[in-house]
C-alpha cells in the first residue's frame, strides 16, 4: 500500500441497482457519495448513468436497499488518486479484504 492510506467510513445506508446494459452493479452509500440522495432517487427511476459502460443506466427492477455497510478506500492525501469504493458490514472482514486486494 506504500503511500496510499486506508480510508474507512462510518455505517451508513447501501443502495445497490444493475445496469440494464451491461449488468454492473451500482452502489450509493449515504457517507462515500456526496449526492447520495439523488443517486438513489435516480437508480429508483432508471435514468443513473452507469460507471462501468457509461453508456448504459440503472435497471430500476433491481433497486434495493441493503444492509448498513462501512466503506472503504485507498487514498493519496495530496492528490485525487483512489482506489473504488469497497463496503462491507463488518469493519475488521472489510480492513482484512482492502488488505488482501492491494497487499500491505
Amino acid at each position: 500500500m506504500s503511500s496510499m492510506q486506508l480510508q474507512v467510513l462510518r455505517k451508513g445506508a447501501v443502495y445497490t441497482c444493475e445496469c440494464a446494459k451491461c449488468g454492473a452493479t451500482l452502489y450509493t452509500h449515504e457517507w462515500a457519495h456526496y449526492d447520495h440522495n439523488d443517486r438513489r432517487d435516480a437508480m429508483q427511476a432508471g435514468t443513473l448513468p452507469c460507471d462501468e459502460c457509461f453508456s448504459g443506466h440503472a435497471d430500476p427492477g433491481t433497486f434495493g436497499p441493503m444492509r448498513d455497510m462501512y466503506a472503504a478506500r485507498l487514498t493519496m492525501p495530496g492528490y485525487l488518486d483512489s482506489t473504488e469504493w469497497t463496503f462491507g458490514a463488518n469493519l475488521r472482514a472489510l480492513v482484512r479484504t482492502m488488505r488482501e486486494m492491494y497487499g500491505e
